[in-house]
């Protein structure tokens, strides 16, 4: 059996040039599947011998050993064999496209943003494109556009697309909703790889109805913001497609300690047991144990910490309980 390194383009939209990314064959998976796999067997992952960290979202980060281990993580090629191209390429071409994200939107985000970075698994705009299009299929409830633009207003290393200036040219182009989330996402991004928003939420699984909401402050300027409990829920939804595009593509078991591996882990036994998956998502967890997962993790949220820091963005939140409740 023959393995072979694919990049499948995407499927042309009908009205919009395709200025988006590419969906290689484990997003294209991902899609059909509504969830993501372990796919051993499928897929021979070696590592990637020209990977340059620095030509990534993570050339902020420092410390010999955290470079080392994120390197380790994502700096991989992945060859699969003909049987799993033939089957996921067929089974994705049955997948209905999304409509149109707007040639104003498009335009704003060509001439006045910057998302020319790799990522960890092909481009940025592959990865924003993934998001985009497993919201369009998978959570059809609300906007895909949220998770094209998540990370315009900042990334976790602390990497911007977009000035803050502009700020409200996007918000012209959007809906209230819509910008409402945008803006929101990397800050709750940055809580969730806390971990301390999701201890405290875990603590409180019998009382979730008193929810009222959560305040917190906007990464790019460290403005105030406030999410009501449902808004909250449908953003943790956004955040729970968003981390499926960080999961590896096999050997689960043994990638595990991965800490946005670990964070997608989280976030997925919260929601299930809140009853507040909204999303599509379907997957089989593996447990996130060992000396290496803890150390990876306690890494991950000193690292968070220094970034805001850096950029004067407190992390400071208040869950909000409505007054009826003893909390």
């Amino acid at each position: 059996m023959t393995y072979e390194p694919l990049m499948a383009s995407t499927q042309t939209m009908t009205d919009t040039p395709r200025m988006l990314g590419q969906l290689d064959l484990r997003r294209q998976a991902a899609i059909v599947k509504g969830g993501i796999t372990d796919h051993q067997g499928e897929v021979m992952v070696v590592r990637d011998p020209d990977f340059d960290l620095d030509k990534t979202i993570f050339q902020t980060l420092e410390g010999l050993l955290p470079r080392a281990m994120i390197k380790r993580d994502i700096g991989v090629i992945a060859y699969w064999n003909d049987t799993a191209i033939q089957r996921i390429s067929n089974e994705f071409s049955q997948i209905e496209r999304p409509i149109s994200i707007g040639q104003s939107l498009t335009e704003f985000m060509t001439s006045e943003c910057n998302f020319c970075m790799e990522h960890a698994d092909g481009s940025f705009m592959d990865h924003l494109t993934f998001c985009h299009d497993y919201c369009a299929v998978h959570y059809k409830q609300h906007s895909p556009r949220v998770l094209l633009l998540h990370s315009i207003l900042g990334v976790g290393t602390n990497y911007f697309p977009m000035e803050a200036e502009k700020i409200p040219q996007l918000a012209e182009l959007l809906t209230p909703f819509e910008m409402k989330h945008v803006e929101a996402f990397p800050s709750i991004l940055r809580l969730l790889l806390s971990w301390q928003v999701m201890d405290d939420l875990q603590n409180k699984l019998g009382s979730l109805d008193k929810l009222d909401g959560i305040k917190f402050h906007r990464v790019i300027d460290n403005k105030e913001l406030e999410l009501n409990a449902e808004d909250f829920w449908v953003q943790l939804n956004y955040q729970m497609i968003h981390f499926l595009d960080f999961v590896p593509t096999a050997d689960w078991e043994k990638n595990v300690s991965m800490t946005i591996f670990q964070a997608c882990l989280g976030l997925y036994d919260f929601l299930t047991k809140a009853g507040q998956m909204r999303a599509t998502v379907s997957f089989d967890p593996v447990a996130a144990t060992g000396l290496l997962t803890k150390l990876k993790k306690k890494i991950s949220i000193k690292k968070v910490a220094e970034y805001s820091q850096k950029i004067g963005h407190s992390l400071d939140y208040e869950l909000k309980w409505a007054r009826s409740s003893s909390l």
